[in-house]
């Protein structure tokens, strides 16, 4: 009569450890590129402090404004603020249409992101095309002050 072997059982930890790792790493990379996720903008600019309240900046316009004084709308630099008001108002109209309500013109959140060694009154006057656009909510971006700071 023939033996029959015992069957060794597999080592869980050599199939389980490998996947931990791959895990930890996919986790790792979303942490990292998560600002970058939700920033709408590559564009860098030095953003001053102050105590603020926060927005959902999902479906905001992002505009900024870099220390050499360019204006970007998204990614794409304006280069002046005639264009930057046209683009404004195509996208607050294409706001509206998608989501197939003519009153929502203008209700769109524009985020003004300036450098804090701007002369600011290149912002009054992205401001200003802004409301010439027809933009109803303009906020400027800042980065929230720690308290007792």
């Amino acid at each position: 009569m023939p033996k029959i072997k015992k069957r060794e059982l597999p080592d869980i930890g050599q199939y389980l450890f490998p996947m931990a790792g791959v895990m930890i790493l996919v986790l790792a990379t979303m942490i990292a590129n998560a600002q970058a996720l939700f920033q709408g903008t590559s564009i860098k600019v030095d953003i001053p402090k102050a105590n603020v309240i926060e927005v959902d900046l999902e479906q905001s316009i992002p505009i900024s404004i870099t220390k050499e004084g360019k204006v970007y709308v998204q990614d794409k630099e304006m280069p002046d603020l005639k264009t930057l008001q046209e683009r404004v108002k195509e996208m607050q109209e294409k706001y509206a249409l998608d989501a197939g309500d003519p009153e929502l013109k203008g209700q769109q959140l524009t985020v003004i992101r300036a450098d804090k060694e701007i002369n600011w009154g290149k912002v009054l006057d992205v401001i200003d095309a802004t409301k010439r656009a027809g933009c109803k909510r303009t906020a400027l971006a800042v980065i929230k002050r720690k308290r007792g700071g």
